[in-house]
C-alpha cells in the first residue's frame, strides 16, 4: 500500500512545483497555501519511501494514515490542476491589460478553488499532526528487502528473450503445454514419457537459470505439490504458466521471480501438504509472488480492473485511456501518459494477469482482454485489503463499478429480449431494465414510454447521479463511461458536466441527441467519445474551449461494416481546432470547406486523423497539402468522401502542391469514396511502417496491387465493395510476404490465385460474395495449398445449404487441410466445418 500512496504523492509534488513557478498567476494567499502543501507532502513522501523499503507488512495505524495521505494527494492534484487551467496566462503589464476581461470572468471560480485549497491546507496539517498524535512510526527496513523496480517494458536483449519464449509457447501449442504440465504433476505417464514432458516444460525456462533448468526434480515437485493442494488442472496450469512468464520478465532480474523464491515456494508447499505446516493456498501464493514483482503503478492499474467484473471483455484502447485519465501510471520524460499505459497493458498481458479475447484483423495487436476468474478474485481481495476498508473497494473503483453494473444490467436484458424476439415477444428496453411490451410501442417504430415507466427510468439514472453529488466537494471523479446507456436525459448530462475533474467521458452507443453547452466547464477533459450517437453536426461549438482535449472520437457507424451504400454522418470539426494543441486523435470529423484543414498544421501531437469531406477539387487539394504538412507525425489516416469527385480529381501530388512529404510513419490507411482516381500514387514501397490498408469504393488496379505486394510490413488488406472489380485477384510469387489477413467483398471476382511463395504468412481469408447459386458454384481458389500459414477461410453471402465446392476442393490439397477451419455465413448464421 505504501508504494501506491507514494506514487500519488509523487504526482502531486510535480504539479505543485509547476504551480509555484507560475506565482504571478496566483491569487493573493494561494501561493502560500500551495507552498505549505508542497512542504508537508515532501516530508510525507520521505516517510512513505521508508515505509516502502520496510516491505508490505504494515500495521493498522500505518495503513489508515497512508490511505488518508493518498486520498488528499489525489484531491489536491486535481484541485491545483483545475486552478492552473482556468487561470489566464499573461506576461508583463500589457499582457495583464489584454487579459483583464478573462481575469474578471474567471475571478469567482478561481476564488472558489482558492478557498478549497485553503481547506486542503488545513486537512494536510491535520494529517501530519495525526501521525504524531497516534504514534505512526517508521519501522525498520528489512534486510535485503528492496522496493519493486519500476517496470516500463523490456528492451533490447530482454525483448528478444521474451519474444523467443512466446514463440516457443506458441509453437508448442497450448494444448500440448497444458498436457505436459498435467502429466508431469500427476506422473501418469511411463518413465520415458514423463521425462519428455518434463523436457517440454524445461525448454520454456530462461537459459540463464541454468541450475533451475537442470533441476528437473524441482519442476516436477512443484507441479506435484500444486496438484495435491487441490484445484482443477486448468487452475494449476494457469498459475504454472504465470510463474513461467514471471521467470522470463527480464534477464537483469528487475521484477523477476528468482530461482530461490521458486525453491522456497516448493518447500512451503511441501510442508503444508504433508501436515507439517499451516495450510497453504498455492495458486494464491504464486499469484501473490508474481503480483509482488509489479511496480506500484502497475499494481494500481491491475486493481482498476475490478471495475469490470460484469464485462465479458475489456477494450484495450478504452482501458489504456482510462488508466491515463486516472493518472495511475508513471510516465518517463518525453513520454505521454497513454504511452506509459500502453506499456503497462503489455506487461500485464505478458505476465498472465489478463489474457486476450480478441485480436485485430492483422493478428498483431490485442483489441480486448479479460481476467480469469481466479485472478479476478485474487485482485479483488488485494484491492479491498490495500484500501483498508475490509470488504469495500476503494471509492474511485467503487464508483466505476457502479456505472459498469448499470450498463451491464441493461445489456443482459437486451440479450434476453433479443432471444425472445424470435417468438414475437420482443420488447423495448431502457438503461435500467424497464421493459416496454411491443403492443405499447408506437407505429413509427419508436418506443413511447408510459408516464410511470418513464418516471422509473429517470429515478434509476438519477440515483447514480445522486451518489456522485453526495460525495465530498473535493472528491475527484476522473472517468465517466456511460457507453451503451439508453434513456439519458439532457438535464442528466448537465449534471454530469458539473464534475469538473472529468478527464474521460464516453457517451458511445447511447441515444444522446445533443451535447449541453455546460460541457465547456469540463476544462480537464482529455477524451470525449461520442461514436455511434445521433449528436448533431453543430454540437462541437460547445467543446471549442476544451483546450486539453486529446481524443475526440465521433461518427455513427463503424467502417468495418462498410457496404458502400450506408450514409456516414458525424460532427463538424471544432472551429478553433488549431488551439487544441494537445490533440492526438481526431476521428472522425466532418469538413465543410477544405481550407479548414490548414488549422491542423498546428497540432504537433496529432497522430490519428479521420475526416469526412466533399469531393470538390479545391477540398481534395487542401487535404493533400494538409497531409503533406503533417508528414511523419501521422500514424493513422482515414478519409471518407461523401460526394463523387469530378474527373481528374485525386489524392496524387500535383504540380502546384509544392514539396510533398511522405507519411513515413503511417501504419494504417483507410480511403472511402475515391471512385474515379482510386489508391493514390504516394502509397508505395517507401511506407515501411504501413501495416493495414482498407479501401471502399476506391478502385485498386492490377498495377497498384503489384505496388502493394511489395510493402514488406503490410499485415492486413481489406477490399470492401467497389474496391476490386476484376474477375481474378492474383497474388504473384514473392509478394505480400507479411500479409496475415485478407478481406474481399466483390460481386464480380470469381477467382483467387496464389502463386508459389506468395502470402506465406496469410492466416485468414474472408470472402464475401453475392448470394447467387450460379455465382457461388463457379468461384475458385487456385494455389491455396501454397499458403503455409493458413488457418481459417470465411465464406460470406451464401444461401442456406449452399457451399463453394471449388474452394473447398482446393483447400483439401493443402498439407494441413485438416487443421484449416471453413466458416460459411448463411443469412447471418455461421456454420463451421473442417476439411
Amino acid at each position: 500500500m505504501a508504494d501506491l500512496t507514494h506514487g500519488a504523492v509523487d504526482s502531486l509534488l510535480g504539479i505543485l512545483s509547476a504551480a509555484i513557478k507560475d506565482e504571478a498567476e496566483l491569487l493573493s494567499g494561494v501561493q502560500g497555501d500551495i507552498q505549505f502543501i508542497r512542504d508537508e507532502m515532501d516530508s510525507m513522501n520521505g516517510f512513505l519511501l521508508h515505509l516502502t523499503k520496510s516491505g508490505d507488512d504494515h500495521d493498522d495505524q500505518q495503513r489508515a494514515w497512508m490511505k488518508q495521505v493518498r486520498d488528499i494527494a489525489y484531491i489536491a492534484h486535481d484541485c491545483i490542476e483545475l486552478y492552473m487551467r482556468i487561470t489566464p496566462s499573461h506576461k508583463g503589464f500589457w499582457g495583464y491589460v489584454r487579459h483583464i476581461p478573462e481575469l474578471v470572468k474567471t475571478w469567482w471560480p478561481r476564488r472558489r478553488l482558492a478557498n478549497r485549497l485553503r481547506d486542503l491546507k488545513v486537512r494536510v496539517r491535520d494529517i501530519g499532526e495525526r501521525r504524531q498524535r497516534y504514534g505512526v512510526t517508521v519501522p525498520e527496513a528489512k534486510k535485503g528487502n528492496k522496493p519493486a523496480a519500476v517496470l516500463h517494458g523490456a528492451k533490447g536483449a530482454a525483448d528478444e528473450a521474451r519474444g523467443a519464449f512466446l514463440l516457443a509457447l506458441a509453437s508448442l501449442g497450448m494444448d500440448a503445454f497444458l498436457q505436459a504440465l498435467a502429466s508431469v504433476a500427476m506422473d501418469d505417464d511411463d518413465g520415458a514419457g514423463a521425462e519428455k514432458n518434463i523436457d517440454i516444460v524445461i525448454t520454456l525456462l530462461p537459459g540463464d537459470l541454468g541450475d533451475l533448468r537442470s533441476d528437473k526434480t524441482l519442476i516436477k515437485d512443484l507441479q506435484a505439490v500444486a496438484l495435491r493442494h487441490g484445484g482443477d488442472n486448468a487452475t494449476i496450469c494457469m498459475v504454472m504458466e504465470m510463474l513461467l512468464r514471471a521467470l522470463h520478465v527480464s534477464p537483469q532480474g528487475k521484477g523477476r521471480v528468482s530461482k530461490e523464491e521458486v525453491k522456497n515456494l516448493v518447500v512451503a508447499a511441501s510442508s503444508s501438504s504433508s501436515g507439517a505446516g499451516a495450510d497453504l493456498d498455492l495458486p494464491k501464493q504464486v499469484m501473490l509472488l508474481c503480483y509482488s514483482k509489479l511496480s506500484r503503478d502497475y499494481k494500481s492499474c491491475l486493481q482498476y480492473l475490478t471495475a469490470f467484473h460484469e464485462e465479458k471483455s475489456i477494450s484495450r484502447t478504452s482501458l489504456v485511456r482510462r488508466w491515463a485519465a486516472e493518472r495511475l501510471v508513471v510516465k518517463e520524460e518525453k513520454q505521454s501518459y497513454e504511452e506509459a499505459a500502453e506499456m503497462c497493458f503489455t506487461e500485464l498481458l505478458f505476465r498472465g494477469f489478463v489474457y486476450p479475447v480478441e485480436y485485430g484483423a492483422a493478428g498483431n495487436k490485442v483489441k480486448s482482454c479479460r481476467m480469469r476468474d481466479e485472478v479476478k478474485n485474487f485482485v479483488d481481495g488485494i484491492s479491498k485489503s490495500e484500501n483498508f476498508e475490509g470488504s469495500r473497494l476503494p471509492p474511485h473503483l467503487d464508483n466505476q463499478f457502479r456505472i459498469r453494473q448499470m450498463v451491464a444490467k441493461q445489456e443482459k436484458k437486451l440479450e434476453k429480449e433479443k432471444a425472445e424476439g424470435a417468438s414475437g415477444s420482443a420488447v423495448s428496453l431502457n438503461i435500467c431494465g424497464v421493459s416496454l411490451p411491443r403492443k405499447q410501442q408506437g407505429q413509427d417504430g419508436k418506443s413511447p414510454v408510459s408516464a410511470a415507466s418513464s418516471k422509473k427510468l429517470e429515478k434509476s439514472i438519477d440515483k447514480q447521479l445522486k451518489h456522485f453529488r453526495s460525495l465530498p466537494e473535493t472528491y475527484r471523479v476522473n472517468v465517466m463511461d456511460l457507453g451503451g446507456c439508453k434513456g439519458l436525459k439532457k438535464r442528466q448530462l448537465k449534471s454530469i458536466c458539473k464534475l469538473q475533474t472529468l478527464k474521460y467521458l464516453s457517451l458511445r452507443n447511447t441515444d444522446v441527441p445533443d451535447l449541453p453547452h455546460q460541457i465547456k466547464a469540463l476544462q480537464l477533459l482529455e477524451t470525449l467519445d461520442i461514436r455511434q450517437t445521433k449528436i448533431r453536426h453543430s454540437c462541437t461549438k460547445h467543446i471549442n474551449n476544451l483546450r486539453k482535449l486529446k481524443h475526440l472520437l465521433a461518427g455513427d457507424i463503424n467502417h468495418s461494416s462498410c457496404d458502400g451504400s450506408t450514409p456516414f454522418s458525424t460532427v463538424r470539426m471544432p472551429t478553433n481546432i488549431s488551439e487544441m494543441t494537445d490533440m492526438e486523435v481526431l476521428s472522425c470529423v466532418q469538413i465543410y470547406r477544405g481550407s479548414e484543414l490548414s488549422e491542423l498544421g498546428n497540432l504537433k501531437k496529432l497522430r490519428k486523423l479521420g475526416v469526412l469531406l466533399p469531393g470538390r477539387k479545391e477540398d481534395i487539394k487542401d487535404l493533400r497539402q494538409a497531409i503533406s504538412k503533417m508528414g511523419g507525425r501521422l500514424h493513422s489516416l482515414s478519409i471518407w468522401i461523401n460526394a463523387p469527385c469530378a474527373d481528374g480529381v485525386s489524392l496524387d501530388k500535383e504540380d502546384g502542391d509544392g514539396t510533398f512529404l511522405h507519411l513515413v510513419n503511417l501504419e494504417s490507411l483507410s480511403i472511402t469514396g475515391m471512385v474515379k482516381s482510386g489508391l493514390p500514387g504516394w502509397v508505395d514501397e517507401g511506407l515501411k511502417q504501413l501495416s493495414k490498408i482498407t479501401l471502399c469504393n476506391t478502385p485498386l488496379t492490377h498495377g497498384k496491387l503489384e505496388t502493394l505486394s511489395n510493402l514488406t510490413g503490410l499485415l492486413c488488406l481489406r477490399l470492401h465493395h467497389g474496391s476490386f472489380t476484376e474477375e481474378e485477384l492474383a497474388f504473384r510469387a514473392n509478394g505480400f510476404i507479411a500479409l496475415k489477413f485478407l478481406l474481399l467483398e466483390s460481386a464480380t471476382t470469381t477467382k483467387l490465385t496464389f502463386e508459389e511463395n506468395s502470402g506465406p504468412k496469410l492466416e485468414k481469408i474472408v470472402w464475401s460474395m453475392p448470394s447467387d447459386a450460379s455465382f457461388v458454384t463457379t468461384v475458385s481458389a487456385t494455389g491455396i495449398e501454397h499458403l503455409a500459414g493458413l488457418k481459417q477461410v470465411v465464406l460470406k453471402g451464401l444461401s442456406e445449404g449452399d457451399s463453394c465446392p471449388l474452394v473447398e476442393k482446393a483447400i483439401t490439397k493443402h498439407p494441413r487441410h485438416q487443421a484449416i477451419e471453413i466458416i460459411g455465413i448463411w443469412k447471418n448464421v455461421a456454420v463451421t466445418s473442417t476439411t
